[in-house]
């Protein structure tokens, strides 16, 4: 036996079979799987946790931020509703204003269009007043002259 057979079949004990290249004892397969636990194990707490761990904790930042993004917009929304209903009470505030200034403007043209108007008339009836003064006295002197005439003609006539 060779130094190579006898490493071979006393490396691990028990059982082996030569295949030429291939040398196989019963104990290379246990071996192969200790070690792969092994690595398994070792590849799991020092590679695939760390970047699960970072995925979860990203999957919980990105869900926090979609939280904040849906309460943010909730917020706008009920701001924009709040500055919506402020703008309308503004705005019919602003319309009752300019109606009941409207309306005081119309009543004050009004008022003053009576004011005048009265005045006028009370002019006209002043000047109606003065006109039929005139009038009288103008016929009065119209008689007057009417007599006068009348007789200068009756005392030219029986002249």
């Amino acid at each position: 036996m060779d130094f190579k057979q006898a490493i071979i079949e006393n490396a691990w004990g028990g059982f082996s079979v030569d295949y030429g290249l291939l040398h196989l004892q019963l104990a290379t397969p246990f071996a192969v799987m200790i070690v792969l636990f092994i690595m398994i194990y070792a590849l799991n707490k020092l590679l695939f946790q760390p970047v699960l761990r970072t995925l979860d904790n990203r999957s919980d930042a990105i869900t926090k931020s979609q939280q904040s993004v849906i309460q943010v917009s909730e917020e706008v929304e009920s701001l924009k509703q709040e500055f919506q209903q402020k703008l309308d009470a503004i705005r019919t505030e602003a319309l009752h204003l300019r109606n009941t200034e409207h309306e005081k403007g119309l009543a004050e043209r009004e008022s003053m269009i009576l004011e005048e108007r009265q005045t006028l008339e009370n002019e006209l009836e002043k000047n109606i007043a003065e006109l039929e003064g005139e009038i009288k006295s103008t016929k009065t002197f119209f008689s007057k002259l009417n007599k006068e005439l009348s007789a200068s003609i009756s005392r030219q006539l029986l002249n």
